[in-house]
Parts: C-alpha cells; sequence; structure tokens
C-alpha cells in the first residue's frame, strides 16, 4: 500500500501477539506521508490490515468496518487495537464489533496483547476487559505472562481469587521480588502467614512481617542476611530496651552477626572485627571492613587487604581507605599498578590514587593509558579531569613530568593537543 514492506499477515499470527502493536505503530509512522490514501473496492486482507493502522482517522473506521467481516488471523487483534483508538468514533464502532469475538479461546490467546494495550490509556475500557478475564479458566495464563510490568498488575488483580497457599507461594519462590511483595503484602493485609513471611519473603514484605511479630521474635533476626531485616530487628530490640550489639557479641561467627556487629558496636568491638580479616571467607571479610569503617575508621589493619584475592572485598577497603592518605601512600599505591596485579587490585589503586589530588589523578590515568585492561576508564577520566584543570593553579610534580609528557603519545592526537595546553607543554 505505501511502497514499504511490512511483515506479512501470516508471519505476524504465527509469532507474539504484542507484534501487533508494533505493526500498528509501523504503519502510522509510515502512513503520514500518505494521508489522502483509500481503501481500493476490493481490498486484499493485507491492504485492510495497513488501512487499520493508518494516520487517517476516516480510513481506520473504515477498515474496521472492513474487518468486522473478515475471518483472518489479523482480525481480531487489530479490532483489539482500535479499542484504543485515539479517536473516539473508531474506538467506539471497534468496542461494539469485538466484544461477540472474545470467547474464552480467544481471549486467552489475545491476552499478551491486552496487557499491552491496557497501558494505551485513553480510558479505562481495556483495564476493565483485562479484569473481567481473570476468570478461573485464564488466571493461570495471566499469571505466567513474560511481559513484567503486565504481570505485575495481573498479580495486583488477582491477589483476591488465589488460595492462602498459592499466595504464599508465590511470595516466597517468584523470580520477581515486586510479585512477591504484591502477594506477601496481600497476605499480611490479612494478617496470614506472618511468621513464614518474616522467614522467606520478599526484603520488604519480611521487615513488615518483623514488625507484626514484635520486639520478642525480632532476636532471631538481628543477624538475617538482608540489611534492612537487621535493621529493623535492631531498632525493635532497642525499643524493648535491649542492646542489639551485646546479642551480636553472643553470636557464632556468621555474615549477619559480624554485619550486625559492625552496624551496632563500639570501637571496644574492633579488635574482635579485626579478627575476621583473615577468614577464607570473603563474605566474612568484607563484613569485618565493612564495621570497622564505623567502629574503627583508623584500623591499619585492613591496609593489607587492597590486595585481597577477591574483588568485593577489595572495593569494601577502597571505601575504608579514600581520604585517609596516613593509612598508604602514593608509591605504595603506585607499585599496585604493575600489570603483574589482578584487574581488581589495579582497578582499586587506581581509585584511591585519583582521590589524592588532580596531578595524583591525571598521572594515574597517564600511566593506565598503557594498561589494556584500564585504558578505557583512564581515557575517559583525563576528558573528566579536563573539565576541571582551569582550577588547577600549580604545576605537575617536576619528577612526573617526563612521564606524563611521554603517555600523551597514548592518547588520541586531538585529546593530547589539548592536554597539552592545559598543562603548558611545548607543542
Amino acid at each position: 500500500m505505501y511502497g514499504t514492506e511490512f511483515p506479512d499477515l501470516g508471519s505476524l499470527a504465527a509469532g507474539d501477539v504484542r507484534r501487533w502493536a508494533e505493526f500498528d505503530v509501523a504503519v502510522r509512522r509510515m502512513s503520514g506521508y500518505y494521508r489522502d490514501a483509500r481503501l481500493s473496492r476490493r481490498p486484499s486482507r493485507e491492504e485492510v490490515a495497513e488501512a487499520a493502522c493508518h494516520a487517517n482517522g476516516r480510513l481506520r473506521e473504515a477498515a474496521v468496518e472492513r474487518l468486522a467481516a473478515g475471518t483472518g488471523p489479523e482480525v481480531l487483534p487489530l479490532l483489539l487495537i482500535r479499542c484504543v483508538d485515539w479517536v473516539r468514533p473508531v474506538r467506539d464502532l471497534a468496542r461494539t464489533l469485538v466484544l461477540s469475538k472474545l470467547d474464552e479461546p480467544a481471549l486467552r490467546a489475545m491476552l499478551p496483547l491486552i496487557g499491552v494495550l491496557r497501558r494505551r490509556r485513553v480510558d479505562e475500557w481495556m483495564t476493565t476487559l483485562f479484569r473481567q478475564a481473570l476468570t478461573p479458566g485464564l488466571i493461570d495464563d495471566a499469571l505466567a505472562l513474560d511481559d513484567r510490568e503486565t504481570r505485575r498488575w495481573v498479580h495486583g488483580e488477582a491477589t483476591g481469587l488465589l488460595s492462602r497457599e498459592r499466595l504464599l507461594d508465590i511470595a516466597m519462590r517468584d523470580a520477581d521480588f515486586v510479585v512477591r511483595a504484591i502477594c506477601g503484602n496481600a497476605l499480611l493485609d490479612r494478617g496470614e502467614c506472618v511468621a513464614e513471611l518474616a522467614a522467606a519473603g520478599a526484603p520488604k514484605v519480611r521487615v513488615r512481617a518483623l514488625t507484626l511479630l514484635g520486639p520478642d521474635a525480632a532476636v532471631a533476626y538481628l543477624a538475617d542476611r538482608s540489611a534492612a531485616v537487621r535493621s529493623m530487628a535492631q531498632a525493635l530490640v532497642l525499643k524493648a530496651g535491649d542492646d542489639p550489639a551485646a546479642h551480636y557479641r553472643a553470636m557464632p561467627v556468621s555474615f549477619g552477626a559480624l554485619a550486625g556487629l559492625g552496624e551496632t558496636g563500639t570501637a571496644a568491638d574492633a579488635a574482635r572485627l579485626e579478627r575476621h580479616l583473615t577468614d577464607e571467607r570473603p563474605r566474612i571479610r568484607r563484613a569485618a571492613v565493612r564495621g570497622l569503617r564505623r567502629v574503627a575508621p583508623e584500623s591499619a589493619a585492613v591496609r593489607p587487604l587492597l590486595t585481597d584475592p577477591s574483588p568485593a572485598v577489595t572495593r569494601q577497603v577502597v571505601d575504608f581507605l579514600r581520604g585517609k592518605p596516613a593509612l598508604v601512600d602514593v608509591p605504595a599505591l603506585q607499585s599496585l599498578l604493575h600489570p603483574g596485579n589482578p584487574v581488581h587490585t589495579r582497578r582499586a589503586a587506581a581509585a584511591l590514587l585519583r582521590a589524592r589530588d588532580g596531578w595524583t589523578r591525571l598521572h594515574t590515568d597517564l600511566v593506565l593509558l598503557r594498561d589494556p585492561d584500564l585504558s578505557p576508564g583512564a581515557e575517559q577520566d583525563i576528558r573528566a579531569w579536563l573539565g576541571t584543570a582551569t582550577g588547577l593553579y600549580t604545576k605537575p610534580p617536576e619528577g612526573w613530568r617526563a612521564d606524563m609528557e611521554a603517555a600523551l603519545g597514548h592518547l588520541d592526537p586531538a585529546l593530547a593537543r589539548e592536554l597539552r595546553f592545559a598543562l603548558g607543554f611545548t607543542n
């Protein structure tokens, strides 16, 4: 119709039903150049399908009338699309004609498309149609839709239709934490399955369930793996007049117990945390470093973990050491940039060097231009550095000048020229 190839109707009918919505958008965009188009006297199915998505409202209305008499696989999806048309006469006509075609098998097939069309909010008609489709015969299909936004909406609508056992199973096992929260909160609203959800629901649901269980149950959740659950348990224990840190000190070593001690302990707990910096488990070492950031921010025992084999631990060490030049000097950090060190170790050293001052940052980036793993980030940071160079009123350290000038050869020529000018180097 427009001299442009769209997917053939057979291909669309055999694929994901949501592709009809994409077809509608594609035809409308193209047809804006053919606003005077008309249906031929005996239009083909393809011509009617394209006309049903045309930018011209009168042509869409005429196509809807033709579709109503058709039997092809394009009829139902296109009529549904026109039910959310932006022109009222077109959508009113389509709605009148489509309802007689929507038996249960047709609704089951169209559920994914209806979920997408529901988001074209001309009014609530498509949402109401979807709600009416949530019958016992169709609810399993609706809950299993793979469109995330639609699936979340369906679960929210279906909570009153699902059994307690079904809601609990979804709340504890679904892969989507939002869906788990929807079903978990529905149960908590009814005061059901509180203990089960406190133990294994989505984190936000577990926090709410814990508040319903009260202070007496909170001690059992002090060492939870979830920071949000631990925080609520700590608050409930404190509210009851107890000290969470005292409980943590008496607990066996675990990630949650060590993390909780770091969150609630005092400087007197520093030695206890430092003992676990050499634990064979990375999670334990990470929790110990994180706890020391709070209870002993000047602990020198953290410095050796800058070369820890675990990237997660090293990231915590960088956070600990940033802004504390007395704990690790520049030469020590520069030695860690050697290509023989693991990537995460070099990246950690570079992050701390960049945090020192403007010249150390630039020198580090120029050195890293020869590092195949870190050079892209170094060049990006050099461009960012140039944006702040006007605020520098000093010259680079004399011992670095030769290194920096030699490294310019590894840069894009235009960027190198800009950097030479900023540094005051001779061109």
